[in-house]
């Protein structure tokens, strides 16, 4: 015998469809001489798009203007976007320069902070060198305002998921993206890197910033453990900063990121420049100018600026 299906979606949400669904059923024997017809009733539960994010309502948004309240108008004067992340739980600073939007050139800059921080201190810090060079910035709130442990922060492939949707939003070319990471961020900037070397490819460049390739972290034992694959950073390009007056060496400071530079070499990277500081400490890329502008000096270059 032969069955029949008719099925008609009875009511429509405000997005999507989640409906009553009737559902025909004709059941024909193989002789065609007998005919039975049911109609039932079921549940056809279509997927639905999530309701929009009243940032206003996210207790991590409110927290971070409490916390942060100068860097905060900062933004707002400078006319930043922020941006809900899809699962509701933390949000991104965007901002574009006048006229990205029709430009040839769109390059972006991506940028984690540091532990129990701010997505507003990097937007802060990094917002006048993208104005004067015409970059936009996504800045993410990738900490949840409270505690140490690594459950407190976006793990690497919730970072990379986010930043990949950003900059496809904004329709970013692969390769013009600038990533970086500051101390916290910049300890989870090698496996970020590695998930955008086996996805879209969207870094041109990555910023290690006070923060070593530790092997006992969790996010670099998956890389030394092969979870990327033997070369995971064939490809990618680096420029490193350290600082001679960390006050830990070991782990953020010049003899953490000359392992991280050996490291990264030996797994396929080039790295473009390590910058060595003698006169500061943690911190010391963005207080000094020309740190900034000798790492941003070699992102045009990979870009053909």
């Amino acid at each position: 015998m032969r069955l029949l299906f008719t099925l008609s979606c009875l009511s429509l949400a405000v997005v999507g469809c989640s409906a009553q669904t009737s559902e025909t059923v004709t059941t024909i024997s193989d002789d065609a001489t007998s005919e039975r017809v049911q109609t039932r009733t079921v549940s056809d539960q279509a997927e639905t798009a999530p309701a929009p994010i009243d940032l206003n309502q996210l207790p991590l948004f409110n927290q971070a203007k409490v916390e942060a309240p100068e860097r905060y108008d900062f933004a707002v004067a400078k006319g930043a976007q922020f941006v809900p992340t899809s699962d509701g739980r933390s949000f991104y600073v965007m901002w574009t320069p006048k006229d990205f939007e029709s430009a040839a050139r769109r390059p972006m800059i991506i940028t984690l902070h540091g532990h129990g921080s701010w997505a507003l201190d990097e937007f802060y810090l990094w917002q006048p060198y993208a104005e004067q060079r015409g970059y936009g910035i996504i800045a993410l709130q990738w900490w949840f305002g409270d505690g140490e442990a690594v459950s407190d922060y976006y793990q690497p492939d919730e970072i990379y998921a986010i930043f990949e949707k950003g900059l496809k939003d904004q329709r970013i070319e692969p390769g013009k993206a600038l990533f970086h990471g500051f101390s916290r961020g910049s300890a989870n900037s090698y496996a970020v890197t590695a998930i955008d070397r086996q996805a879209s490819r969207f870094f041109g460049l990555t910023i290690s910033n006070s923060g070593g390739m530790v092997s006992n972290y969790p996010p670099n034992i998956d890389i030394i453990n092969g979870k990327y694959g033997a070369v995971p950073f064939e490809g990618a390009h680096w420029v490193m900063y350290c600082g001679e007056k960390d006050t830990n060496p070991s782990r953020d400071g010049c003899v953490a990121m000359q392992a991280a530079r050996d490291s990264v070499t030996g797994l396929g990277a080039t790295v473009d420049l390590l910058i060595d500081d003698p006169a500061r400490g943690h911190g010391g890329f963005h207080s000094e100018p020309a740190n900034v502008n000798r790492a941003l000096d070699v992102f045009e270059q990979l870009i053909g600026g």
